[in-house]
Parts: structure tokens; C-alpha cells; sequence
């Protein structure tokens, strides 16, 4: 078993350098550890921790990744730090994230004509927060395909203040404010929304269901990310979204995000492109999987938050 800074290291190191063949034969127990360490890294690295290069985020040949099937009605189309998913239904399909500006077509529009699929049918984009690696390309798709786009309301004001990452996308026209509770339906598919404040003001959580080879299981989408910008009382409210979720979230079995180091996303579709007849999808970590990871979450935010607190920070 890889000692688990060695797995930190190795985990950080897929998702800056874009390898993902660390899961490749690797057991499920192993892939968790990795995930659960890459989660540590990303959003609670130790105190001395160098500040993370962005810059990684604009190098298109480095993070380039194709895109692939994950169950039978959801799709990866994002990049290899930021991820975006389609959900395809009977009506059209539903986008969780709009990637950046500058690769949305790249991503998503070429992602999906390589799977078979037709952006054209873009009926709803859900962007879970208002900050451009996510709402990037919402404009661009809703210009194009007549897409409608979904944030919280508080999520559209924040979107108009926040400073933006890189070269500053073009904010869509405002469309769907989404409230706590809201469901999008598409075809025989209904996505519950919750609204998880935190990261942003008006950050979006979702329940999906997916299936895999016609069985039925729900992704726990988690709409947030780091905390460290926050201020205390700002990651307090984020900690009491976690634990809302997963009350709220009853029967997920699948932990999901917009982050590959978040989630493990690299380490488990290539899990999933080596998986024999019969094996356990690498994404179905059970409810009790989907709860320990959201319990991780919470925790690390936790430690940031005390470490401001001894710092007397914000």
C-alpha cells in the first residue's frame, strides 16, 4: 500500500501534470485513499504549502482530455483540473458547468460531437457557482444553442462583482434563479436543487440520477470548492452546507464535483476504461462512501477555519 503522503503527492501531481494512470488495476480501497488525499491537498494542505499555479488552469495541451461515458446517461466533457458533465435524457440534455470562456467549445461542443452527441440539444446548463472556470462558457451556449442557464439568484449578483479568473469571460443574459428545493426536469429525468452557500453566496448542490447498464443510482454533486479565500464566517456557512447536503441527500451513492482533485475523477475513469464484466463501477462508492467524502469536506474546511482563527484572521 502507498503510504499516504506518497499518494498526496502522486494525486496532486495527476491533476497539475494531467497523468491519470495512478488507478489502473488498482483496487477500490486504494483509489478512495488517493481520492480522500487528493481532497486534503486541494482543500487543506498543511501550513507552508506553496500557493497552487493557476497558470495550469490556460495550458490547453496539458490539459486536454477526452472526453468519455462515465454511467449510461452522463458524459465527462470537461478538462483535467475543471469538469463539466452532461446528463443526457429522452428531451435533450441537461450541463452541469460551462467550463472556461476560451475552451467551452473545445470541451463541451467537441467533447460531445466525439460521444455521439449533439450539443444543439442542450436544454439547461447548471452552473453551480459564479466563478468563470464554471460559468465560463454559459454565454457562449446559450447564444449558440439557446440553452437556458441556471444559477441561484444570489449567484447571478455575485456573478456580476467577483473578480474574474484569467481573461474575463462574457456574463450570460440572466435567465433561471433556482431556488433551495427547485427541480429541473428534462424527459424522464429530474435533478433536485439545493442551494449550499459557501463558496460563493448562492452555491448550487444537485442530486442526479444516473444508471449503469440500466441500474439506478444517485451523484451527490457538490457544488463548492476551496475555502481558504474565505472568511471565518464565510467557511462556518460552508460547513453548515455540508452537513445540510448530506441530510439532504439521502440514498447518493456517488460522490461527484467540478474539481478532479475534489472527487477523483481522473483516477476512477481510468479505472472505469479498464473495468472487467462484473466489477463495481469505481464511481459507486455507496452512501456511506458519498457521506465519509462530504464528512471530509467539512472536516478540512474545519482545519482551514481554526487556523485562520489562530492567526486571527478576517
Amino acid at each position: 500500500m502507498i503510504s499516504r503522503p506518497t499518494i498526496a503527492s502522486l494525486t496532486v501531481a495527476l491533476v497539475l501534470l494531467g497523468k491519470s494512470d495512478l488507478a489502473g488495476g488498482a483496487d477500490p480501497v486504494s483509489i478512495a485513499e488517493a481520492e480522500y488525499a487528493g481532497l486534503r491537498q486541494s482543500l487543506c494542505p498543511p501550513p507552508g504549502t506553496p500557493a497552487p499555479d493557476f497558470s495550469v488552469l490556460f495550458d490547453t495541451a496539458r490539459q486536454r482530455m477526452a472526453p468519455v461515458r462515465v454511467f449510461d446517461n452522463l458524459y465527462f466533457v470537461g478538462m483535467k483540473t475543471v469538469s463539466a458533465w452532461a446528463v443526457t435524457t429522452s428531451e435533450g440534455i441537461i450541463l452541469m458547468d460551462a467550463m472556461f470562456h476560451y475552451n467551452v467549445k473545445e470541451t463541451v461542443v467537441d467533447g460531445l460531437h466525439a460521444l455521439g452527441l449533439d450539443p444543439a440539444t442542450i436544454r439547461y446548463v447548471i452552473v453551480t457557482h459564479a466563478h468563470n472556470d464554471h460559468f465560463g462558457g454559459a454565454k457562449y451556449l446559450q447564444d449558440t444553442y439557446g440553452a437556458r442557464i441556471v444559477l441561484s439568484a444570489a449567484d447571478w449578483d455575485h456573478m456580476t462583482t467577483w473578480p474574474q479568473l484569467g481573461s474575463p469571460a462574457p456574463l450570460p443574459k440572466r435567465d433561471i434563479a433556482a431556488k433551495d428545493g427547485d427541480e429541473i426536469t428534462l424527459g424522464e429525468t429530474t435533478i433536485r436543487l439545493l442551494v449550499t452557500p459557501g463558496h460563493t453566496p448562492g452555491t448550487l448542490s444537485a442530486v442526479i440520477p444516473v444508471r449503469d447498464n440500466g441500474e439506478r443510482h444517485f451523484i451527490g454533486y457538490w457544488g463548492g470548492g476551496a475555502v481558504g479565500f474565505l472568511k471565518p464566517e464565510g467557511i462556518e456557512l460552508y460547513i453548515r452546507s455540508v452537513h445540510r447536503f448530506v441530510e439532504s441527500a439521502q440514498g447518493v451513492d456517488v460522490e461527484l464535483t467540478n474539481h478532479s482533485s475534489y472527487d477523483g475523477a481522473l483516477l476512477k475513469i481510468d479505472a472505469l476504461l479498464k473495468r472487467q464484466p462484473g466489477e463495481v463501477h469505481p464511481f459507486v462508492t455507496g452512501n456511506a462512501g458519498f457521506s465519509r467524502w462530504m464528512n471530509v469536506i467539512g472536516s478540512c474546511a474545519g482545519e482551514v477555519l481554526e487556523q485562520k482563527r489562530r492567526n486571527n484572521e478576517g
